[in-house]
């Protein structure tokens, strides 16, 4: 592909999603140590019975809780995990196109 007013797609956009995706590991591998930590500290109660505690415990569960709240980050933390694939196969698509129209033009013009 030409490059024209910064179109071309090279090898920075493969370094990029590269880097990307290691992100993304390391992303999701942070965030299923946190919560497993998390879930421990929770599991372990610590806020105690008394009514610090009992106030603790009703913040901590309104609208939905830590549950949903873990929930949706791990649902966020696959989405962005799945991200780096999804980006390989526009640009992929973007340059097989761009290369069939590409001989489509030059059959369509014939020889130079």
């Amino acid at each position: 592909m030409r490059n024209e007013e910064g179109t071309e797609i090279t090898e920075p956009i493969s370094t990029g999603i590269s880097q990307f995706e290691l992100m993304a590991t390391d992303l999701d591998t942070a965030y299923q140590s946190d919560e497993t930590e998390l879930r421990g500290l929770l599991a372990a109660k610590i806020w105690g019975t008394g009514a610090a505690g009992t106030a603790f415990i009703r913040a901590l569960e309104a609208s939905g809780g830590l549950d949903l709240w873990l929930y949706d980050t791990s649902a966020l933390v696959q989405d962005i995990n799945r991200t780096p694939a999804k980006l390989r196969k526009a640009v992929g698509n973007s340059l097989s196109t761009d290369a069939a129209l590409a001989q489509r033009t030059a059959r369509m013009l014939g020889p130079a």
